[in-house]
């Protein structure tokens, strides 16, 4: 399982900022820290970036992603959860969100919600990853069938 959580974590980070709007070109400091440590795999140090950065911005989709990329990293899979669930009340057409949320849900076991997740990051029509998402989706699929294998 950790195995599968490192390969879908992997998938999954390209998608922790909102391609739409880089990072870079963003004010937030913290935010681009957070995201510079979590992709050296630093996340001790990631975290209280991240942590400010969304403190200072809640509905920034960029600090919830990471955030949430973050939570999956750490295997504190309720926590992503929960905070994707809540980014979706507010940004509930994003296909960066839906791909996420679909990815912890596959993480936790919950596959058949998580493949209608996948369905809907069509709903985004600015959302250009859908080869990571299919990549994803495949990800999940896998697992599921490794899962029914098992004894």
């Amino acid at each position: 399982m950790r195995a599968v959580l490192l390969l879908i974590a992997a998938a999954l980070f390209g998608c922790a900022a909102n391609p739409e709007k880089p990072v870079a070109e963003g004010k937030d400091v913290r935010l681009r820290l957070g995201l510079a440590y979590l992709a050296q795999g630093k996340l001790k140090l990631a975290y209280p970036h991240l942590q400010t950065a969304l403190t200072k911005n809640p509905q920034s989709l960029d600090a919830n992603l990471a955030l949430g990329q973050w939570y999956l990293s750490t295997n504190d899979i309720d926590s992503a959860l929960s905070l994707y669930q809540q980014a979706l009340s507010w940004q509930p057409k994003s296909g960066a969100l839906y791909n996420n949320y679909a990815v912890a849900l596959c993480v936790a076991g919950d596959w058949k919600t998580a493949l209608t997740y996948f369905d809907k990051v069509t709903l985004d029509p600015a959302y250009s990853h859908h080869a990571r998402v299919d990549a994803n989706r495949a990800e999940c699929l896998a697992q599921i069938s490794h899962d029914a294998a098992q004894p």
